[in-house]
């Protein structure tokens, strides 16, 4: 029985998810506004989806009170609606439309990073606009590839893979070969991939506010291995303008030493990049993930693990 409502509910969500996008990619700001706040006020206050967790992590995390956090909480929904609107609303919207929206600073990071003829590892995390970043590096011709994790319903799944593809982008699922990987990195593409979730036991291990973190092995180790740069971007909503898809400096692998250590480097350059943008914008962060999850001392094999519980652990 649950099997086979489940089966039913799929594809009514997956047209949902559609009709919302399509919906979206002409509907006023004003009325996304009240749309987010509307659904913001019945999961926020009425189910109280991971408020108390979201409550408690803004107060740790960035040392609020409980009212504080509170009120941040309910911005963080409300933001995170609106962000997801916009981005849903790439199955939609025409080429001149995605570039009419925004606007570039940096782009010369990712050029320099590309004359090397190494490609390019992109990272980025769950804040703003993720999604529209590797669409908009598509229209304008560079030849990107982004590691996507596959969704649980397959129909939502098909759907978010065509919008992703539909302007020229091209993806991947996280179970990609790595000769693969290293072969398209070799012929100078681009590979993006999202830093922000926790990676479990066997992650790299970094400082990322007030706890360490799991983060994804992959960019330090493809990085030391190929010789590809490693090129933070992101990119901040502007609901009033044109969005900001910012570039920053590239991290080079020659930097660092290709061990261990080397890859904690690489890995908490970026993560700390990432928290300084969320201290300034909290609520455009995916705040409803469990990042601290996996914490050192859960992985007592883990070398990264053990290289953070000595540092944690050295004198000061």
């Amino acid at each position: 029985m649950k099997s086979t409502l489940k089966k039913l509910f799929n594809p009514v969500l997956a047209w949902l998810l559609d009709y919302l996008a399509r919906s979206c990619s002409s509907m006023p700001f004003s009325r996304k506004k009240k749309l987010a706040q509307l659904l913001t006020f019945f999961v926020w206050r009425i189910i109280g989806l991971r408020r108390r967790e979201v409550i408690a992590s803004l107060q740790l995390h960035l040392e609020l009170t409980e009212a504080q956090a509170e009120k941040l909480g309910e911005k963080v929904y409300q933001h995170f609606l609106l962000n997801s609107f916009e981005m849903a609303s790439l199955a939609y919207i025409s080429r001149e439309d995605l570039l009419a929206r925004i606007k570039i600073e940096g782009l010369e990071h990712l050029d320099t990073a590309m004359k090397r003829n190494h490609g390019a590892i992109i990272v980025s995390g769950h804040f703003g606009l993720w999604e529209m970043i590797p669409q908009w590096l598509a229209v304008n011709g560079y030849p990107v590839c982004t590691v996507v994790r596959r969704q649980n319903n397959p129909h939502v799944d098909a759907w978010m893979e065509n919008m992703r593809r539909r302007l020229g982008g091209k993806t991947t699922d996280s179970g990609f070969g790595i000769r693969e990987i290293l072969r398209s990195i070799r012929r100078g593409q681009i590979l993006a991939l999202m830093v922000d979730q926790d990676n479990g036991k066997q992650g790299i291990f970094v400082p990322f506010f007030r706890r360490y973190a799991s983060a994804p092995t992959g960019p330090a180790q493809l990085s030391l291995k190929t010789g590809a740069p490693i090129v933070p971007l992101f990119m901040f909503p502007n609901y009033c303008g044109q969005h900001l898809f910012k570039i920053y400096p590239p991290i080079y692998p020659e930097n660092y030493t290709n061990d261990i250590t080397g890859q904690q480097q690489i890995t908490a350059c970026y993560t700390q990049l990432l928290e300084e943008l969320v201290r300034q914008q909290p609520q455009d962060w995916f705040w409803l993930h469990r990042r601290w999850k996996t914490q050192p001392a859960y992985a007592p094999d883990n070398p990264w693990a053990r290289l953070a519980n000595d540092q944690e652990n050295a004198p000061r």
